[in-house]
């Protein structure tokens, strides 16, 4: 509920109250035009009405007639085809804000964009419909498809967390530019925010480690953080979205957040790794750097072996990071033109001063020119959000440089995750359509209240029985009118979830997309770009690596020579690729690092496709009441996750929570109409006390909420799910005859 103010409140109370409103469409203020408005906001869901765990998404609309101004008709100066300098301020997409209170005093309550407006001639109206933030949501809906869960023990229940519903909705709202932590930067290469999975929104998680199964948002940077191992390495492998070369004047630039508060069980690290190959496999040169925030040590590590101790080490000695609390930890990456590593360890506490530790050189093994080949990310014993890599022509150096601080706002809150998905399903449709099926499938809800922040929430919402009310309405004065039904169809006393299993599943079978073109030029310092076709079935190709002379034609390979003939020499390190999926088209993009003209040969990437062997099993999962069933008869409800639903303990853990809502039927209550409060919001609990009617006394969930004004009047409905049943059926005096008359005959 909106905390409101003591004006508001006292204005509330009083015996007498005047209606107030504020409406603004592109910054105008509007208000002494509008004849009467109206605003709905309700969770929409697949559940039968009256379950107690209802689910869905909330898209509130807003509903406005106005009236023309200075002697001109409204529809002359706000229809459709009125002039751009009236007609703008109420155009499809302009938006729109909307407040109302009581005795001067009011509470936003919308804030979203202009979708429809309609004109009647010989009248003096325009009408105009407004949705919330959902509208913000309605570019097509891209999510990543790795393999990297597929490529570690299947058996193990850390595989699962690849991604989760949590990670998935959380991604979709960032590529709308809404934001719970750092978005990615421009020149971000790879990007992992840790919300519920170890997918990277941007690049291609390649393997996982094990640990991938404890989120934390208490003490989380700043939403849903993976919680370390305790005793070792929470590791995952990525390949970033591009390759980058080592013989070039710019950086990279390696971070993340960590939070070090809590229980200390071992030693708190972080990890950053990259790996390099020169022309000549199988051999790679691992670039690694450790921050160690218990004994304040942080050492870089360069050479051949694998094992970070057995190469070549700068360390350096901080005592502050020692101390426990936030920190953000980046690392400078740049060569010399001999293959040398230089790395500055920057390093960020909570007073938001970056301190930049002196230049590390690992002279003792040069690197050959290469390319990247894969980067690797581990925590141990803390929390850890974001972990990104970027490419810039100067090191950062401001705070807003270093931490992002100051160019981006949160403005979206979710919930813990709590259902791992092993693979992300194939979806299509809007950004809004796939959270909206989300929602349904998991019994969350979704919504975006009236400051424009989006608010998700789990089932477990809806879990236990409140006791302490928001706010209280009772005959005696708030309520107005109140409708109670119960109905049958509310219960639902054996509960189906209709789930994939993915425990089984294995990596799949490879298939290579080629690209083999007639040799295409690229200059030095320039670009080209190829498009491929890629089969909607298929999960994501990776960047690929440069072909060398012994093998140029491997799989996922690009083939980069010195001239236009197929004879003429490999050249690598000195091409930079780049992949990127939308749908079925692959954009592969190569940048020359060089001085010279380079030739591109061709490409082989490659991707992963299921066997028809190899698929996930569907299965089932029910629960139900005995109890129930024995008053009610078996009320069977069957729920289809459509694929976020991939293993036996969330299934079961959604199928208990349908059950423990539908085994008894709740009231309704309907039409209840109350002296208009601008705080009630979605969600609120709501005591209910009517001594005239119903002589009810109970607390009900606020699911549904219609406000309209009219002149100076408001009149406020709202629609109320009870907490609780009315307990389990006595039948006390009673003896219900049974479906067959007993002496009947028997049919023919």
């Amino acid at each position: 509920m909106k905390t409101g103010n003591g004006y508001l409140d006292a204005a509330l109370t009083a015996g007498e109250r005047s209606a107030i409103h504020a409406t603004r469409l592109g910054g105008v203020d509007m208000r002494r035009q509008v004849e009467s408005w109206s605003l709905d906001q309700s969770y929409g869901t697949d559940l039968p009405d009256a379950m107690r765990a209802f689910s869905g998404v909330s898209s509130a609309q807003l509903d406005l007639s106005l009236t023309g101004t200075g002697g001109s008709s409204a529809p002359a100066l706000y229809g459709p085809w009125a002039p751009r300098s009236t007609g703008d301020v109420v155009r499809p997409g302009q938006s729109v804000t909307h407040g109302w209170g009581v005795n001067g005093f009011r509470e936003d309550a919308f804030r979203g964009t202009v979708r429809h407006r309609s004109a009647e001639s010989g009248t003096d109206l325009v009408r105009i419909s407004a949705l919330d933030g959902a509208e913000r949501l309605r570019q097509p809906a891209q999510l990543p498809r790795p393999d990297g869960a597929f490529n570690i023990n299947p058996g193990a229940s850390w595989s699962n967390w690849s991604a989760s519903p949590v990670w998935v909705v959380d991604h979709l709202l960032r590529g709308a530019g809404i934001h719970t932590a750092p978005p990615p930067r421009p020149t971000s290469i790879l990007h992992a925010s840790f919300h519920g999975g170890a997918a990277a929104s941007v690049g291609y998680l390649e393997s996982m480690g094990g640990g991938w199964n404890f989120w934390q948002k208490e003490s989380a940077p700043f939403e849903s953080a993976i919680e370390g191992g305790y005793d070792s390495l929470t590791t995952a492998n990525y390949i970033p979205a591009l390759l980058p070369v080592n013989r070039r004047s710019d950086g990279l630039w390696f971070e993340c957040w960590v939070d070090t508060t809590g229980n200390l069980f071992n030693e708190q690290i972080v990890q950053f790794q990259s790996v390099w190959e020169g022309a000549t496999r199988p051999t790679a040169h691992y670039l690694t750097l450790r921050f160690n925030f218990t004994t304040g040590a942080l050492t870089a590590y360069s050479g051949t072996s694998e094992d970070p101790a057995k190469n070549q080490s700068a360390g350096w000695t901080w005592s502050p990071l020692t101390v426990r609390g936030r920190f953000h930890v980046a690392l400078w990456l740049t060569w010399s033109t001999a293959g040398v590593p230089s790395v500055v360890p920057v390093i960020t506490a909570s007073d938001n001063i970056p301190q930049f530790l002196n230049a590390g050189t690992l002279a003792g093994v040069p690197v050959p020119a290469g390319a990247m080949m894969r980067s690797g990310f581990g925590v141990q014993n803390m929390r850890a959000e974001c972990f990104q890599i970027s490419q810039h022509t100067a090191r950062p150096s401001s705070l807003a440089q270093v931490t992002q601080a100051g160019t981006w706002k949160r403005t979206a809150s979710l919930d813990k995750p709590v259902f791992p998905l092993r693979a992300i399903p194939n979806v299509s449709g809007s950004a809004w359509n796939v959270i909206t099926e989300i929602a349904r499938a998991t019994l969350a809800t979704a919504e975006f209240d009236s400051d424009g922040y989006f608010k998700w929430r789990n089932h477990t919402r809806w879990a236990t029985v409140p006791v302490t009310a928001d706010l209280t309405v009772t005959s005696k004065r708030e309520l107005g009118k109140l409708t109670v039904t119960e109905e049958i169809d509310a219960c639902r006393n054996h509960c189906t979830v209709k789930w994939d299993n993915w425990s089984r599943v294995g990596p799949g079978g490879a298939v290579t997309v080629e690209d083999a073109p007639t040799p295409v030029a690229i200059a030095a310092g320039q670009s080209i770009t190829r498009t491929i076709a890629l089969d909607d079935d298929m999960l994501d190709p990776r960047a690929p690596r440069t072909a060398t002379a012994d093998a140029p034609d491997s799989p996922n390979r690009i083939v980069i020579r010195s001239g236009p003939a197929g004879t003429s020499s490999v050249v690598f390190g000195a091409v930079e690729v780049q992949v990127s999926r939308v749908g079925g088209l692959i954009t592969l993009t190569a940048h020359n690092r060089s001085v010279n003209t380079v030739y591109y040969h061709g490409s082989r990437l490659l991707s992963l496709v299921p066997s028809e062997s190899n698929k996930a099993a569907p299965s089932l999962w029910s629960s139900w009441n005995i109890t129930s069933q024995g008053y009610y008869g078996v009320q069977a409800y069957e729920h289809d996750v459509r694929g976020w639903i991939q293993d036996l303990y969330s299934a079961i853990s959604l199928a208990e929570a349908l059950r423990e809502a539908g085994a008894y039927p709740p009231p309704l209550l309907q039409s209840v109409e109350i002296l208009p409060d601008p705080r009630i919001e979605l969600g609120d609990l709501v005591r209910v006390v009517d001594k005239t009617g119903a002589h009810l006394d109970t607390l009900a969930w606020v699911i549904g909420i219609r406000t309209t004004g009219n002149g100076g009047r408001v009149t406020q409905t709202l629609t109320l799910r009870g907490t609780q049943t009315n307990g389990v059926p006595s039948d006390f005096g009673l003896t219900p005859d049974p479906p067959t008359r007993p002496n009947a005959p028997a049919p023919p």
